[in-house]
């Protein structure tokens, strides 16, 4: 019975130790992902023909790195997926319904 219950709260254990190292790791994953996307949006000229949508990628990708440099991996992972899908409708915006400025002919 002893042994049970330890066999148990040592797999507990092991559990949690393993998990814990998934914050980081997913949420550089998803930081890289999101550099990608705007580098994508950038080579379409998002940052002229979709502005808006390109700012704020950039934006969430910089709250992302902030969140990460103070260990609060799951809210930089949440911003890093914001920032993905803000430069994919850059990209996207740019190629197909560009934005023009109204100061410009």
């Amino acid at each position: 019975m002893i042994l049970k219950r330890r066999v148990i709260a040592f797999s507990l254990l092991l559990l949690i130790v393993l998990l814990s190292g998934c914050g980081p790791i997913m949420s550089t994953s998803q930081r890289i992902d999101a550099e990608e996307a705007l580098a994508k949006a950038e080579a379409a000229n998002a940052e002229t023909l979709a502005p808006y949508e390109y700012t704020l990628a950039r934006e969430y990708l910089r709250k992302a790195d902030e969140l990460w440099g103070y260990s609060q991996f799951g809210y930089s992972s949440d911003y890093a997926q914001k920032a993905i899908t803000m430069a994919k409708e850059a990209e996207e915006k740019a190629q197909t319904n560009p934005w023009h400025s109204p100061l410009t002919k």
